[in-house]
Parts: structure tokens; sequence; C-alpha cells
């Protein structure tokens, strides 16, 4: 069985969404076509316009 003790706890998704969620802009990570995250909405949902890429939390 292998030694689990330097595996990570996982959180590093968990923390990925939360930036998502709390950011107040959503941004292209290709382009940097950015706009104004709108409330209960997730960055990730919205593909930038000219790179049809989904955006993500700034």
């Amino acid at each position: 069985m292998p030694d689990r003790s330097t595996q990570g706890s996982g959180k590093g998704k968990e923390n990925k969404r939360n930036r998502d969620q709390n950011s107040s802009a959503c941004v292209c990570p290709r382009c940097g076509f950015e706009i104004e995250r709108a409330p209960g909405v997730n960055c990730r949902s919205i593909k930038c316009p000219e790179c049809r890429v989904p955006l993500m939390g700034k």
C-alpha cells in the first residue's frame, strides 16, 4: 500500500472555485478580456467573446 502521508489535502480545486466566486471581475486567461462578474455567476460559465475560452476569476 502506498504511503499517503505525502499526498496533498486536495484543497487546490476548492481554492480555485472560491477565487472565482469571490472575485469582482472575470478575465480571459488568453487575451486579457475582462468583464464585471454578476452575483451568483461563476466566471468559468462565461466564454470570452474573442477567444471562446472560459473566463477565470481575477
